[in-house]
């Protein structure tokens, strides 16, 4: 399951095209440390999303 920090980071940057530097400087990480963060936060996306069509 993806929290909803995780979330948020995903739609912020992939959907709403925000600057990944723009969110690093506002949540005080460096910007290297927040694409690892967005990187897992979409490996937590995949797997929840296949065990969802999993169970279909």
């Amino acid at each position: 399951m993806v929290d909803v920090a995780e979330a948020r980071l995903i739609a912020r940057t992939r959907l709403d095209g925000e600057p990944m530097h723009r969110l690093a400087e506002e949540r005080g990480v460096s910007v290297r440390q927040l694409y690892r963060h967005r990187s897992a936060a979409e490996q937590h996306l995949i797997a929840h999303l296949r065990r969802q069509l999993q169970a279909l």
